[in-house]
């Protein structure tokens, strides 16, 4: 294969490890991935109906375009009782909860796959669920079809689309052969925490330990005058830019990054960039 083709499978190959990655993090085991339906060029149309839900992403920064995930409401469901830690039931109703559940799920996939597409191959981009859901145009598009499966939910399938827009951006950027290293390393990463980090084999005696993680917007030094000089209305003028991603800090190690939301009324941080499992391991020396 091409290394220009190559990169469209590449980005799709993202994605399946970051579902993989993501579903393990909620507790289901040995997740594999496979493309049922191999990437190709479609000119059909996607269908979808009552039965499908459909997420778009707008691709921006290196790439532009738009990818749709498109799955039967019974999958989709799955999705987010596994996110809200709930018993699997795929004929349970695809209610507004499970909806903004199920959107929350694919936030977490998207930003893995953006973290892990910059570190393999340099190239940032932003995957943001766009706010209509009708899939992308299919006249020079590629789609695929992807079957999760795991002991914890069977056989799970998704269908993937790429806009021709994407396509373009992705075909004209060669990716390195060497770039297969990398990715391989990420995939064995994903699939076995522990060796990678060669993490200790008592460490489950430690995962319920309890960290202070704080969310940090920036600092500055101040003088001990500065100090006592504050008084409500005071305006403290910290060494970062609006624009620039705030800071995720475990037990004062800077651990990720990411844009400031607000989930059901309080802050919270969708992580965009991830501390190398090396500089998170260093967490056990605690």
């Amino acid at each position: 294969m091409e290394p220009a083709a190559n990169s469209v499978q590449k980005f799709c190959d993202a994605w399946n490890a970051a579902f993989a990655g993501v579903l393990e993090s909620l507790g289901a085991p040995a997740v594999t991935g496979s493309w049922s339906v191999p990437l190709a060029a479609t000119a059909a149309p996607v269908l979808a109906s009552d039965s499908m839900v459909t997420t778009r992403f707008q691709v921006s920064k290196s790439l532009q375009g738009s990818a749709a995930w498109l799955c039967e409401k019974s999958v989709a469901v799955q999705f987010a009782q596994l996110l809200q830690s709930e018993a699997l039931d795929p004929a349970a109703e695809f209610s507004e909860i499970n909806r903004d559940a199920f959107a929350e799920f694919f936030r977490q996939v998207a930003g893995q796959v953006a973290t892990d597409w910059k570190a393999e191959t340099g190239v940032p981009i932003d995957l943001t669920i766009a706010e209509s859901p009708e899939p992308p145009a299919t006249t020079g598009a590629q789609a695929a079809t992807l079957e999760l499966k795991s002991e914890k939910f069977g056989a799970l399938a998704l269908q993937l689309v790429l806009d021709p827009l994407l396509c373009a951006g992705l075909l004209a950027m060669p990716l390195a052969e060497e770039a297969s290293a990398p990715a391989a390393s990420s995939a064995a990463e994903s699939a076995d925490p522990a060796a990678s980090l060669a993490m200790p084999p008592n460490l489950a005696l430690l995962l319920d330990v309890e960290l202070e993680a704080t969310i940090r917007f920036g600092q500055r030094n101040m003088l001990l005058r500065e100090v006592f000089g504050l008084m409500p209305g005071t305006v403290v003028e910290l060494d970062q830019l609006v624009n620039e991603p705030a800071e995720l800090l475990v037990a004062g190690r800077l651990i990720a990054r990411g844009e400031v939301v607000v989930v059901d009324g309080n802050f919270g941080l969708r992580v965009s960039e991830v501390a190398a499992a090396n500089q998170r391991a260093a967490l056990l020396d605690l």
